[in-house]
Protein backbone atom coordinates (compact mmCIF):
# COMPACT_ATOMS: atom_id res chain seq x y z
CA UNK A 1 0.00 0.00 0.00
CA UNK A 2 1.47 3.26 -0.93
CA UNK A 3 1.66 5.92 1.64
CA UNK A 4 -0.58 9.28 1.09
CA UNK A 5 1.42 12.32 0.63
CA UNK A 6 1.39 14.82 3.39
CA UNK A 7 2.36 18.32 4.24
CA UNK A 8 5.68 19.71 2.00
CA UNK A 9 5.92 16.15 0.73
CA UNK A 10 6.22 14.69 4.01
CA UNK A 11 4.08 11.17 3.93
CA UNK A 12 1.03 11.46 6.44
CA UNK A 13 2.66 8.75 8.60
CA UNK A 14 6.25 10.42 9.17
CA UNK A 15 3.91 13.10 10.11
CA UNK A 16 1.70 11.14 12.48
CA UNK A 17 4.79 9.71 14.02
CA UNK A 18 6.42 13.27 14.55
CA UNK A 19 3.83 14.03 15.88
CA UNK A 20 3.47 11.39 18.58
CA UNK A 21 6.80 12.36 19.44
CA UNK A 22 6.31 15.54 19.85
CA UNK A 23 3.59 14.99 22.25
CA UNK A 24 5.54 12.45 24.17
CA UNK A 25 8.24 14.68 24.53
CA UNK A 26 6.55 17.68 25.77
CA UNK A 27 5.27 15.55 28.55
CA UNK A 28 8.54 14.49 29.05
CA UNK A 29 10.03 18.05 29.31
CA UNK A 30 7.55 19.45 31.62
CA UNK A 31 7.08 16.35 34.32
CA UNK A 32 11.05 15.28 34.08
CA UNK A 33 12.52 18.14 34.38
CA UNK A 34 14.44 17.43 37.65
CA UNK A 35 16.31 14.58 35.17
CA UNK A 36 16.05 15.65 31.73
CA UNK A 37 17.23 19.48 32.51
CA UNK A 38 20.65 17.80 33.72
CA UNK A 39 20.78 15.60 31.00
CA UNK A 40 20.75 18.39 28.34
CA UNK A 41 23.10 20.75 29.96
CA UNK A 42 25.33 17.82 30.59
CA UNK A 43 25.15 16.88 26.77
CA UNK A 44 25.45 20.29 25.56
CA UNK A 45 29.16 20.91 27.89
CA UNK A 46 30.35 18.03 26.68
CA UNK A 47 30.09 19.41 22.72
CA UNK A 48 31.77 22.40 24.26
CA UNK A 49 34.68 21.11 25.68
CA UNK A 50 35.44 17.93 23.45
CA UNK A 51 37.32 19.94 21.32
CA UNK A 52 39.53 22.05 23.66
CA UNK A 53 39.74 18.25 25.66
CA UNK A 54 41.05 16.70 22.66
CA UNK A 55 43.82 19.51 22.43
CA UNK A 56 45.00 19.00 25.59
CA UNK A 57 44.39 15.16 25.80
CA UNK A 58 47.43 15.48 23.00
CA UNK A 59 49.51 17.27 25.02
CA UNK A 60 49.48 15.74 28.42
CA UNK A 61 48.59 12.31 27.23
CA UNK A 62 47.23 10.19 29.78
CA UNK A 63 43.36 8.87 30.06
CA UNK A 64 40.68 11.50 28.94
CA UNK A 65 39.28 12.46 31.85
CA UNK A 66 41.89 14.32 33.23
CA UNK A 67 41.71 16.49 30.12
CA UNK A 68 38.22 16.71 30.53
CA UNK A 69 38.72 16.79 34.50
CA UNK A 70 41.07 20.19 34.31
CA UNK A 71 38.37 21.65 31.97
CA UNK A 72 35.08 20.67 33.98
CA UNK A 73 37.26 21.86 37.16
CA UNK A 74 37.83 25.62 35.21
CA UNK A 75 33.87 25.88 34.27
CA UNK A 76 33.28 24.75 37.70
CA UNK A 77 35.47 27.38 39.49
CA UNK A 78 33.76 30.32 37.08
CA UNK A 79 30.21 29.36 38.37
CA UNK A 80 31.40 29.21 42.03
CA UNK A 81 32.92 32.73 41.79
CA UNK A 82 30.79 34.12 39.47
CA UNK A 83 27.17 33.08 41.87
CA UNK A 84 28.79 34.32 44.95
CA UNK A 85 29.80 37.30 43.42
CA UNK A 86 25.89 38.23 41.96
CA UNK A 87 24.57 36.88 45.40
CA UNK A 88 26.76 39.39 47.38
CA UNK A 89 25.77 42.06 45.13
CA UNK A 90 22.18 40.74 45.52
CA UNK A 91 22.48 40.96 49.41
CA UNK A 92 24.09 44.78 48.94
CA UNK A 93 21.38 46.08 46.55
CA UNK A 94 18.42 44.47 48.97
CA UNK A 95 20.58 46.47 51.93
CA UNK A 96 20.41 50.07 50.17
CA UNK A 97 17.01 49.40 48.96
CA UNK A 98 15.50 51.64 51.57
CA UNK A 99 17.63 54.77 50.50
CA UNK A 100 17.01 54.03 47.12
CA UNK A 101 13.61 54.29 48.22
CA UNK A 102 13.95 57.54 49.28
CA UNK A 103 15.22 58.43 46.20
CA UNK A 104 12.75 57.27 44.37
CA UNK A 105 10.07 59.03 46.59
CA UNK A 106 12.11 62.60 45.78
CA UNK A 107 12.12 62.09 42.40
CA UNK A 108 8.38 61.46 42.31
CA UNK A 109 7.74 64.48 44.43
CA UNK A 110 9.86 66.67 42.20
CA UNK A 111 7.34 65.34 38.66
CA UNK A 112 4.70 66.11 40.98
CA UNK A 113 5.53 69.58 41.75
CA UNK A 114 6.48 70.28 38.14
CA UNK A 115 4.48 72.28 36.05
CA UNK A 116 4.62 72.90 32.35
CA UNK A 117 1.99 75.11 31.13
CA UNK A 118 0.24 75.01 34.14
CA UNK A 119 -0.10 71.09 33.87
CA UNK A 120 0.89 68.85 36.55
CA UNK A 121 2.18 65.23 35.61
CA UNK A 122 -0.02 62.73 36.59
CA UNK A 123 2.80 60.28 38.60
CA UNK A 124 -0.26 57.60 39.29
CA UNK A 125 0.76 55.05 36.41
CA UNK A 126 4.47 56.15 37.33
CA UNK A 127 4.91 54.57 41.14
CA UNK A 128 3.35 51.32 39.90
CA UNK A 129 5.87 51.26 37.13
CA UNK A 130 9.45 52.29 38.27
CA UNK A 131 9.50 50.58 41.92
CA UNK A 132 12.53 49.17 43.79
CA UNK A 133 10.96 46.50 44.43
CA UNK A 134 10.64 46.18 40.63
CA UNK A 135 14.06 45.96 40.35
CA UNK A 136 14.51 43.42 43.58
CA UNK A 137 12.69 40.93 42.23
CA UNK A 138 13.93 40.86 38.77
CA UNK A 139 17.63 40.42 39.97
CA UNK A 140 16.45 37.96 42.88
CA UNK A 141 14.48 35.95 40.80
CA UNK A 142 17.81 35.82 37.71
CA UNK A 143 20.07 34.70 41.05
CA UNK A 144 17.90 32.35 42.30
CA UNK A 145 17.70 30.83 38.93
CA UNK A 146 21.48 30.76 38.75
CA UNK A 147 21.86 29.22 42.27
CA UNK A 148 19.73 26.62 41.21
CA UNK A 149 21.56 25.69 38.40
CA UNK A 150 24.79 25.58 40.76
CA UNK A 151 22.91 23.88 43.59
CA UNK A 152 22.06 20.89 40.98
CA UNK A 153 25.41 20.96 38.91
CA UNK A 154 26.42 17.66 40.79
CA UNK A 155 23.92 16.08 39.18
CA UNK A 156 24.82 17.73 36.05
CA UNK A 157 28.47 16.27 36.08
CA UNK A 158 27.18 13.06 37.03
CA UNK A 159 26.22 12.21 33.85
CA UNK A 160 28.59 14.02 31.73
CA UNK A 161 30.65 11.61 33.43
CA UNK A 162 28.81 8.49 31.95
CA UNK A 163 28.96 10.76 28.94
CA UNK A 164 32.34 11.30 28.55
CA UNK A 165 33.08 7.32 29.27
CA UNK A 166 30.36 6.38 26.81
CA UNK A 167 31.43 8.52 24.12
CA UNK A 168 35.13 6.32 23.72
CA UNK A 169 32.94 3.46 22.80
CA UNK A 170 29.87 4.43 21.31
CA UNK A 171 31.16 5.02 17.55
CA UNK A 172 31.90 1.28 17.45
CA UNK A 173 28.28 0.45 18.93
CA UNK A 174 26.39 2.14 16.65
CA UNK A 175 28.12 0.90 13.58
CA UNK A 176 27.92 -2.63 14.50
CA UNK A 177 24.15 -2.03 15.67
CA UNK A 178 23.28 0.22 12.72
CA UNK A 179 26.23 0.01 9.82
CA UNK A 180 23.69 1.47 7.43
CA UNK A 181 23.12 4.68 9.21
CA UNK A 182 26.31 5.40 11.02
CA UNK A 183 27.14 7.74 8.68
CA UNK A 184 24.42 9.56 8.94
CA UNK A 185 24.27 9.47 13.21
CA UNK A 186 28.11 10.50 13.19
CA UNK A 187 27.18 13.26 10.74
CA UNK A 188 24.25 14.73 13.19
CA UNK A 189 26.91 14.59 16.11
CA UNK A 190 29.81 16.10 14.30
CA UNK A 191 27.23 18.77 13.16
CA UNK A 192 25.19 19.34 16.02
CA UNK A 193 28.37 19.49 18.24
CA UNK A 194 30.10 22.15 15.52
CA UNK A 195 26.99 24.05 15.52
CA UNK A 196 26.45 24.30 19.24
CA UNK A 197 30.46 25.45 19.51
CA UNK A 198 30.31 28.07 16.53
CA UNK A 199 26.75 29.90 18.53
CA UNK A 200 28.11 29.43 22.12
CA UNK A 201 31.50 30.96 21.11
CA UNK A 202 30.30 34.08 19.00
CA UNK A 203 27.01 34.48 21.58
CA UNK A 204 29.71 34.47 24.33
CA UNK A 205 32.20 36.97 22.58
CA UNK A 206 29.18 39.65 21.89
CA UNK A 207 27.69 39.13 25.50
CA UNK A 208 31.16 39.35 26.94
CA UNK A 209 32.07 42.73 24.90
CA UNK A 210 28.00 43.98 25.05
CA UNK A 211 28.64 43.44 29.39
CA UNK A 212 32.31 45.13 29.55
CA UNK A 213 30.73 48.14 27.53
CA UNK A 214 27.76 48.19 30.00
CA UNK A 215 29.71 47.95 32.80
CA UNK A 216 31.63 50.98 31.70
CA UNK A 217 28.96 53.26 31.00
CA UNK A 218 27.26 51.94 34.71
CA UNK A 219 30.14 52.60 36.23
CA UNK A 220 30.77 56.21 34.83
CA UNK A 221 27.52 57.09 35.65
CA UNK A 222 27.17 56.36 39.39
CA UNK A 223 25.15 53.14 38.88
CA UNK A 224 25.04 51.23 41.68
CA UNK A 225 26.16 47.28 41.84
CA UNK A 226 27.90 47.27 38.52
CA UNK A 227 28.95 43.62 38.81
CA UNK A 228 25.48 42.59 39.27
CA UNK A 229 23.91 44.22 36.36
CA UNK A 230 26.92 43.44 33.76
CA UNK A 231 26.95 39.39 34.89
CA UNK A 232 22.79 39.63 34.11
CA UNK A 233 23.47 41.56 30.68
CA UNK A 234 25.98 39.04 29.85
CA UNK A 235 23.94 36.07 30.96
CA UNK A 236 20.47 37.10 29.60
CA UNK A 237 22.17 37.63 25.99
CA UNK A 238 21.95 34.00 25.12
CA UNK A 239 18.79 34.86 25.30
CA UNK A 240 18.14 35.55 21.45
CA UNK A 241 16.02 39.20 20.12
CA UNK A 242 14.57 39.71 23.87
CA UNK A 243 17.48 38.75 26.34
CA UNK A 244 19.43 41.84 26.23
CA UNK A 245 17.14 44.26 25.97
CA UNK A 246 15.51 42.33 29.28
CA UNK A 247 18.57 43.22 30.59
CA UNK A 248 19.09 46.55 30.93
CA UNK A 249 15.42 47.34 32.05
CA UNK A 250 17.30 47.43 35.85
CA UNK A 251 19.98 49.78 35.20
CA UNK A 252 17.37 51.53 33.34
CA UNK A 253 15.10 51.99 36.07
CA UNK A 254 17.74 52.56 38.36
CA UNK A 255 19.26 55.63 36.11
CA UNK A 256 15.71 57.14 36.65
CA UNK A 257 16.02 57.07 40.16
CA UNK A 258 19.16 58.00 41.09
CA UNK A 259 20.29 60.15 37.97
CA UNK A 260 18.78 63.60 36.57
CA UNK A 261 16.27 63.56 34.26
CA UNK A 262 19.09 64.39 31.16
CA UNK A 263 21.52 62.30 32.55
CA UNK A 264 19.40 59.36 32.61
CA UNK A 265 18.02 59.79 28.92
CA UNK A 266 21.73 59.80 28.25
CA UNK A 267 22.15 56.72 30.32
CA UNK A 268 19.40 55.17 28.19
CA UNK A 269 20.51 56.34 24.52
CA UNK A 270 23.88 54.53 25.52
CA UNK A 271 22.67 51.27 26.97
CA UNK A 272 20.40 50.52 23.64
CA UNK A 273 23.18 51.84 21.27
CA UNK A 274 25.24 49.08 23.42
CA UNK A 275 22.92 46.36 22.65
CA UNK A 276 22.37 47.33 18.95
CA UNK A 277 25.57 48.00 17.78
CA UNK A 278 27.16 43.97 19.63
CA UNK A 279 23.80 42.21 18.66
CA UNK A 280 23.34 44.08 14.99
CA UNK A 281 26.64 44.82 13.73
CA UNK A 282 29.39 42.94 15.95
CA UNK A 283 27.93 39.73 16.10
CA UNK A 284 27.06 39.00 12.32
CA UNK A 285 30.84 39.67 11.58
CA UNK A 286 32.06 37.21 13.79
CA UNK A 287 29.47 34.60 13.06
CA UNK A 288 29.80 35.20 8.94
CA UNK A 289 25.77 34.98 9.20
CA UNK A 290 22.98 34.85 11.54
CA UNK A 291 21.61 30.63 12.77
CA UNK A 292 19.76 29.73 9.82
CA UNK A 293 16.73 29.58 11.84
CA UNK A 294 13.34 31.58 11.53
CA UNK A 295 13.41 34.50 14.09
CA UNK A 296 9.58 33.71 14.51
CA UNK A 297 10.86 30.01 15.04
CA UNK A 298 13.30 30.90 17.56
CA UNK A 299 10.99 33.32 19.58
CA UNK A 300 8.25 30.16 19.45
CA UNK A 301 10.97 27.59 20.79
CA UNK A 302 12.34 30.25 23.55
CA UNK A 303 9.04 30.79 24.92
CA UNK A 304 8.46 27.35 24.83
CA UNK A 305 11.64 26.50 26.51
CA UNK A 306 10.80 29.17 29.26
CA UNK A 307 7.07 28.02 29.74
CA UNK A 308 8.53 24.73 30.45
CA UNK A 309 12.34 25.13 32.26
CA UNK A 310 12.03 29.03 33.21
CA UNK A 311 15.38 31.01 32.30
CA UNK A 312 17.54 28.55 31.97
CA UNK A 313 15.27 26.85 29.61
CA UNK A 314 15.32 30.14 27.50
CA UNK A 315 19.26 30.30 27.38
CA UNK A 316 19.52 26.17 26.47
CA UNK A 317 16.52 26.83 23.72
CA UNK A 318 18.37 27.98 20.64
CA UNK A 319 21.36 25.46 20.68
CA UNK A 320 18.84 22.54 21.14
CA UNK A 321 17.02 23.59 18.33
CA UNK A 322 19.99 23.63 16.42
CA UNK A 323 20.62 19.96 17.05
CA UNK A 324 16.24 19.79 16.09
CA UNK A 325 17.29 20.99 12.83
CA UNK A 326 20.40 19.60 12.22
CA UNK A 327 18.31 15.91 13.07
CA UNK A 328 15.61 16.56 10.68
CA UNK A 329 18.04 17.65 7.91
CA UNK A 330 19.85 14.12 8.09
CA UNK A 331 16.43 12.63 7.42
CA UNK A 332 15.11 12.86 3.52
CA UNK A 333 11.30 12.33 5.04
CA UNK A 334 11.69 15.07 7.79
CA UNK A 335 13.90 17.91 5.55
CA UNK A 336 11.34 19.67 4.46
CA UNK A 337 10.73 20.47 7.78
CA UNK A 338 13.65 21.47 8.22
CA UNK A 339 13.75 23.89 5.42
CA UNK A 340 10.22 25.02 6.47
CA UNK A 341 12.45 26.14 9.93
CA UNK A 342 15.35 27.78 8.00
CA UNK A 343 15.41 31.12 7.32
CA UNK A 344 17.46 31.36 4.45
CA UNK A 345 16.98 27.55 2.90
CA UNK A 346 19.36 26.05 0.04
CA UNK A 347 17.27 24.92 -2.83
CA UNK A 348 19.65 22.45 -3.58
CA UNK A 349 18.79 20.14 -0.50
Amino acid sequence: MSQKAGFSGVSSSTLANISIILLVGVLAIVHLKAVIQPLVVATLIFFLIRPPAQWLEERIGGHPLVAYGVLVSMVMGFLFFASNSMYENMQNFTNEAPELEQSLQLKIAWLEDLSIFGYHMDTSALTGLITIETVNSYAAGFVGTLAGFTTSFVTVLIFLLFIILEAETLPKRIKAAYPDDVDRIMSVAAGSGEGINTYVVTRATVAFGQAIVAAIVLSAMDIPFVFLWASITFLMDFIPYVGALLSIIPPILLGLIVLPSTTSLLLIALLVANQQVWGGIIEPQLAGQRLDMSPIVLLLLVAFWGWAWGIMGMVLGVPLAVIMKIGLESDERTRPIAMMLSRDPSLDQ
